[in-house]
């Protein structure tokens, strides 16, 4: 899939799980057990905000303004990956300078496996986007290797999942996440 079209869609992905989400549920845990759904939604906004040069914004107490500034972090990582050169040059990661071309599908498979941890958070369906969710699979197990994983990496050990179950939560299954 088109690099640009997937961390679109992720990121689309990520916006319809977060609309759904009531105010109260933003100090409810996550899949990531070192996060709220408020700290989980300010993850991805950073991210975004990362790519496109800015600082991420203060965050509202509300989610349908957060909803907004999501929306406005997501339209500004995809025009800035959009732009001339922006898939070639190097962007600063956590693992260090990385090109635009690795960035991008860094960026989709965050805003979509973090779409899987709302998910699960607040009680909605996990199937999501289940293509993109394949292919992301796909690319994770290439790409997460165990030095990626346990405390302070970005990954967590795999934990046992069904291969019968949707590709949302094979995925998160892989990346770390409980998925029962």
């Amino acid at each position: 899939m088109d690099p640009l079209t997937a961390h679109e869609r992720a990121q689309s992905a990520f916006a319809a799980v977060l609309v759904q989400v009531d105010t109260d549920q933003l100090e409810a845990p996550t899949p990531c057990s070192e996060w709220s759904v408020r700290d989980l939604v300010a993850h991805v906004i950073a991210g975004n905000h990362r790519v496109a040069g800015g600082p991420a914004p203060e965050l509202p107490e509300d989610v349908p303004a957060l909803v907004e500034v999501h929306a406005a972090s997501a339209r500004a990582a995809q025009a800035t990956f959009a732009a001339p050169g922006g898939l070639e040059r190097d962007y600063v990661t956590r693992i260090g300078s990385t090109p635009g071309s690795v960035v991008v599908g860094m960026r989709a498979r965050d805003a979509l496996v973090h779409a899987w941890d709302l998910a699960k958070a607040t009680g909605q369906p996990t199937d999501i986007e289940p293509d993109l969710a394949e292919e992301a699979l796909e690319v994770s197990h290439q790409i997460v290797t165990d030095q990626l994983r346990g405390p302070g990496r970005p990954f967590g050990p795999e934990t046992r999942c069904d291969p019968g179950r949707p590709a949302g939560d094979r995925l998160a299954a892989f990346l770390g996440r409980k998925v029962d």
